[in-house]
């Protein structure tokens, strides 16, 4: 028994020195040195005239560790100020230590993360550098004066409500190109599925969006699928704004009456809407009518609980006063990218 015993402790001693000696031979990975980044500009004025130039370069050194490791390198970008709490990443393959985005490129991204057009917005830019699962480094930041110029793109809605003709389908609308698209549908009652539609990117059939999913009282968003999925159907009849987010692959749909009420509607006491129609071509809500002398706003759904507009100069706002209209026919607009009206 006392054999056993020494045999026991030995080898248990043994598998302590050989674990001892395997743990020395393990490499610690340390970082010999952090990466850093260089733009090779700090001020851009990008314009649809230069599209096709190149904007901006951006090189670097990638961060050294020893012993000699994989990494990984991403290019981040944020607002200035906001800490690199909302980002957009552009990775780098292996190896990559230059990256050159066009105007074009660059001004979508700039686009994307929400900046205006036509004025000065500081950007930071920074690496971060990543070993398998480890914690990230980060370069210094780079900052950069980026003025970048409005491009509108579009997707369309062919369905049963139209004859399923992509060529003069409803047009949904992204006017920053940041790929969410904003549409107005109206849904007519047919016996066989008016509600059914689907989304081009194109005025044809080459791709569409579809889905698996329904809308419900419970679910105004649903998943969408590129080239899969069957027909889109609406929640219901009458007109829709319909939101495409390509980021998220989702769809929204929210009824959406837009209407003129005031002491010029007929009735004259703030108790009659007009609705006004969406102009698929002009891309704007529209109503022609016969006006009190007097005041009106702009409202969704027939409701003041939800959003109403008022405004002045051509330019509406939730904040805005009534709008003042003389007495006779008039032709009223209200745009809801621009948020501009006409009366005529």
């Amino acid at each position: 028994m006392k054999n056993i015993i020494k045999f026991f402790f030995a080898a248990v001693a043994i598998m302590m020195v050989w674990s001892c000696e395997k743990d020395e031979d393990q490499a610690i990975l340390s970082l010999k040195s952090e990466p850093t980044l260089k733009a090779s500009t700090a001020a851009l004025t990008l314009t649809s005239a230069t599209a096709s130039n190149n904007a901006v370069t951006f090189t670097i050194t990638p961060a050294e560790y020893t012993p000699e490791v994989e990494i990984t390198n991403v290019l981040q970008f944020a607002v200035a100020g906001n800490n690199f709490a909302t980002v957009k990443e552009a990775g780098l393959s292996l190896g990559v230590l230059t990256k050159t985005y066009t105007v074009l490129e660059f001004n979508a991204l700039m686009l994307s993360l929400g900046l205006p057009t036509g004025v000065a917005t500081n950007v930071d830019v920074r690496l971060k550098t990543t070993v398998g699962k480890g914690a990230p480094v980060y370069s210094a930041v780079q900052k950069i004066s980026v003025n970048p110029y409005a491009l509108v793109s579009y997707m369309y809605a062919p369905g049963k409500y139209q004859g399923w003709d992509p060529s003069t389908a409803n047009t949904l609308v992204s006017p920053t190109t940041n790929g969410i698209y904003v549409g107005y549908i109206k849904f007519l009652a047919t016996a066989d599925n008016g509600l059914a539609y689907k989304i081009t990117p194109q005025k044809n059939w080459d791709n569409s969006y579809g889905t698996n999913s329904q809308f419900s009282s419970a679910a105004t968003t649903i998943p969408i699928l590129y080239n899969a999925g069957g027909d889109i159907v609406a929640p219901g009849l009458g007109y829709y704004q319909t939101t495409l987010d390509t980021n998220a692959n989702t769809l929204k749909m929210i009824p959406y009456q837009m209407s003129l009420i005031g002491s010029a509607t007929p009735g004259g006491n703030w108790s009659t809407d007009i609705d006004m129609v969406w102009d698929n071509t002009q891309l704007r809500w529209t109503a022609t009518a016969t006006f009190l002398a007097g005041e009106f706003k702009f409202r969704l759904n027939h409701d003041w609980s939800q959003p109403n507009w008022g405004g002045s100069a051509g330019t509406a706002s939730t904040t805005g006063g009534n709008l003042a209209i003389s007495a006779g026919q008039h032709t009223v607009t209200f745009d809801p990218y621009t948020l501009a009206y006409t009366i005529n």
